[in-house]
């Protein structure tokens, strides 16, 4: 009986020791910044927006390439027939996230979080979706945001461009496909993603993979916002 009760004890210590050395590993290794360059010298610069509200982080980019007057994406055509591009108005940033389909669709207020649907999002069990949104240039200054503005060269506008595009599930025609479920309000809306939620790729992991892609300044491994606004 005595063996019994350490093995359980050995097994419950090993339980509570998996989400301390997760945050341990989390914190670490977000807080230490992956490599990462400043824009060349000389050359034009495109601001770049994060924008976190304590537990989920967005990147933004111009809505248009005359915005900056310089050759970028325009999102507003590459987003396709959705009702969203069409509500895009001039100096508009488009932000994007991602993450657990179901958990994004059926979490839409703190009241409405399902342990079920966290767990069954941890566990990857479900596709991704990817979360659009408009944001005129004012909301920005939103004081219940926290924003880190970036500004980036040609290069690293068009690496955090195509690994955005890539982010989303194409059709048969290649477009992104909206989801027919309704976004949060009138400026924002989701599309079918790739790729499946873990509690080592999050929603702020994945942005934090992109910003490494193109050179930014992020953690080694940010699975949580910290990793990912430092300097904000």
């Amino acid at each position: 009986m005595r063996s019994v009760r350490r093995l359980l004890a050995i097994l419950l210590l090993g339980l509570l020791a998996i989400p301390a050395l997760y945050g341990v590993a989390a914190l670490g290794l977000g807080l230490l910044p992956a490599p990462h360059r400043q824009p060349l010298p000389g050359q034009p610069v495109v601001p770049v927006y994060l924008i976190s509200n304590g537990w989920h982080v967005w990147a933004a980019l111009p809505a248009r390439p005359e915005q900056t007057g310089q050759d970028q994406t325009d999102w507003t055509a590459w987003l396709g027939d959705s009702a969203l591009a069409g509500r895009i108005a001039e100096g508009d940033y488009v932000a994007f996230g991602w993450g657990d389909r179901d958990f994004y669709l059926a979490t839409r207020r703190p009241v409405d979080f399902r342990p079920d649907l966290a767990m069954a999002a941890l566990l990857g069990r479900g596709p991704a979706a990817m979360h659009v949104m408009r944001v005129p240039e004012g909301a920005l200054a939103d004081p219940q945001l926290t924003v880190r503005r970036l500004e980036v060269d040609a290069l690293q506008y068009h690496a955090l461009a195509a690994y955005i595009q890539a982010g989303f599930a194409a059709g048969r025609d290649g477009r992104p496909q909206p989801l027919p479920e309704p976004g949060f309000s009138l400026d924002d809306v989701f599309y079918e993603a790739t790729g499946r939620y873990s509690p080592f790729r999050t929603c702020n992991e994945w942005i934090g993979a992109g910003l490494r892609a193109a050179g930014l300044k992020a953690g080694w491994w940010t699975p949580f916002p910290y990793g990912l606004m430092q300097g904000a």
